[in-house]
C-alpha cells in the first residue's frame, strides 16, 4: 500500500478537508485492535489525529446475544489532492491487514474484528458504487453521531442540512450508547 510521507503532504498542500472515520469492532481484544487502526492510520496519512471518546454499544442490526461493540470517530485534516477514494482504499487495505475479511454485503451485518468507515469530508458530496459521503446511514446511528459529536458538533453533513448535534438530538435510535471514561 502507498503511505503518503511529509514530503507529498508538503507538495500537495493546498486546503486540507476533515475526514471523518468511524472505528469499530467487536471481535477479539477491541482496544488492541482499533489501536492498531489507529496507528496504521497514522502511518499511512501523517498528520494530527483528533480523536472521540471510545463508545461501548450494543450489537445494532444483529441477533441478541452478539457481542458489544467498540466505537471511536477520528478526524484527520488532508490536502485535497488526496481523493477520497484513496482513502477508502487505504482504509480497507488497513482492516485486511488487521485480519478483518469483508463478507458479501447480502449476508447483512456481521461481527467483526475492525471496521473503518470513512463516514464524511468536508465539503465533499460522492455517491459511486464503491462510495457515498456523506455516509447515507450516518443519520440513523446514534453509535455514530455520539463520538462525532464530541470531534465536530456544528458540522453540517449537506448543504443547509442539520448539525451533526441536531442529527443526534432527532437521531430515532434509542441504543444504549455508553461513553468509556478512559481510553487504554
Amino acid at each position: 500500500m502507498l503511505r503518503c510521507t511529509p514530503y507529498i503532504f508538503n507538495q500537495f498542500c493546498s486546503m486540507d478537508r476533515r475526514h471523518f472515520i468511524g472505528l469499530g469492532g467487536n471481535m477479539g481484544n477491541r482496544h488492541a485492535l482499533l489501536d492498531a487502526a489507529l496507528n496504521e492510520i497514522q502511518l499511512t496519512f501523517p498528520c494530527v489525529q483528533e480523536r472521540s471518546s471510545r463508545f461501548e454499544t450494543p450489537a445494532w442490526g444483529m441477533a441478541p446475544g452478539t457481542p458489544a461493540f467498540l466505537n471511536q470517530v477520528i478526524s484527520i485534516s488532508l490536502p485535497e489532492a488526496i481523493k477520497p477514494l484513496y482513502v477508502l482504499e487505504a482504509l480497507l487495505a488497513i482492516e485486511q491487514k488487521l485480519g478483518r475479511h469483508r463478507a458479501d454485503k447480502a449476508e447483512g451485518y456481521q461481527s467483526r474484528s475492525i471496521d473503518l468507515d470513512l463516514l464524511a469530508v468536508e465539503r465533499v458530496r460522492i455517491e459511486t458504487e464503491t462510495l457515498t459521503l456523506p455516509h447515507p446511514r450516518m443519520h440513523l446511528r446514534r453509535f455514530v453521531l455520539e463520538p462525532l459529536a464530541e470531534l465536530a458538533p456544528e458540522l453540517q453533513l449537506t448543504v443547509d442540512g442539520p448539525t451533526v448535534a441536531e442529527l443526534l438530538r432527532t437521531c430515532a435510535d434509542e441504543s444504549a450508547v455508553q461513553r468509556l471514561e478512559t481510553t487504554p
